[in-house]
């Protein structure tokens, strides 16, 4: 191939593309009402799917906090001395799924039980440090707390344990509601996310209605099915960029002000701070506002390209 064919091919390469951009840019702005509904409806859609995510994103991490405080209690045989106790604390860290253990000496779980026991502490006041009914023990917490039992029936071989002592309802109950919430955190991004590409589909097919005749005429001057798409493509992925961007900083904004609202009505909730997972969420609305767009518009090109 010659340098002058070469040269050639690499302008009118150019030129398409120019046409393609020019073309998607025109086309926004000549159907201006149908591209700021495309816009508000990605937005609208990339906003309720980002805020029920970060939500349950919040939520999934409180429960971990109360998992990762949730203790499972171990009391050592009577017969092992304060010293023999403690030293027993190697042996536990070696069993699978234990992730740490403390020391609690009998003294300490007398006055565990006497800060429980509130203003019925005085059933207490005849036992001391030389007539302790109490034990030696760990305070144990886990890695994975659905493996609550196993761990313990592992933690109850080791020579010395007197009894493992498991809040199997509290744990459970855990374990349910982060699974529950895992679920319910899927659902809604698909079925949101299905949505937001059907009405960004409807949005496009109505301006295309409006060009239907002109699709028509370029095809019959032997336009190809691509040739026709490019400029409506770079419509979507335009429309999609905008909204994504919009919705990022909207998102930023909202999750701002609930953050100081939720925290301020209650301490105990705690919420990830925006700027731990800010960038990754500018690019997530920014990459799903384009696929909305683009997969939107091409979906919506099928039955006008049929001519």
């Amino acid at each position: 191939m010659s340098k002058k064919m070469k040269k050639s091919k690499r302008r009118n390469s150019k030129t398409g593309l120019a046409y393609f951009w020019s073309e998607g840019i025109h086309n926004i702005f000549l159907n201006g009402f149908m591209s700021f509904a495309a816009v508000s409806i990605i937005l609208a859609c990339l906003l309720i799917t980002g805020s029920m995510t970060l939500i349950s994103y919040n939520i999934d991490l409180n429960i971990k906090n109360l998992q990762d405080d949730s203790e499972i209690m171990l009391y050592i045989d009577e017969s092992f001395t304060s010293s023999e106790a403690r030293a027993m604390e190697q042996d536990l860290l070696a069993v699978d799924n234990v992730r740490t253990v403390e020391f609690q000496s009998k003294e300490e779980s007398l006055e565990d039980l006497r800060d429980q026991l509130g203003e019925d502490d005085a059933i207490l006041d005849g036992y001391n440090s030389n007539n302790n009914f109490m034990r030696d023990g760990y305070r144990i917490t886990l890695d994975d707390i659905s493996l609550a039992n196993q761990t313990g029936q592992a933690l109850g071989q080791i020579t010395g344990v007197a009894n493992v002592v498991i809040n199997e309802d509290t744990l459970d109950m855990l374990v349910r509601a982060q699974q529950v919430f895992r679920i319910v955190s899927i659902t809604l991004i698909a079925a949101l996310g299905t949505i937001s590409i059907f009405i960004i589909s409807n949005t496009v097919k109505l301006a295309m209605l409006a060009r239907r005749r002109e699709i028509a005429i370029e095809k019959m001057v032997g336009a190809t099915n691509w040739f026709i798409r490019w400029p409506f493509v770079v419509e979507g992925m335009l429309l999609g960029l905008v909204a994504g961007g919009l919705a990022a900083l909207a998102q930023w904004g909202i999750y701002e002000k609930l953050l100081t609202t939720v925290t301020g009505a209650i301490p105990a909730f705690t919420m990830a701070e925006f700027h731990e997972f800010g960038w990754i969420l500018v690019a997530i609305f920014l990459g799903s506002g384009v696929i909305i767009g683009v997969g939107g518009a091409i979906l919506s090109m099928r039955r006008f390209l049929d001519v």
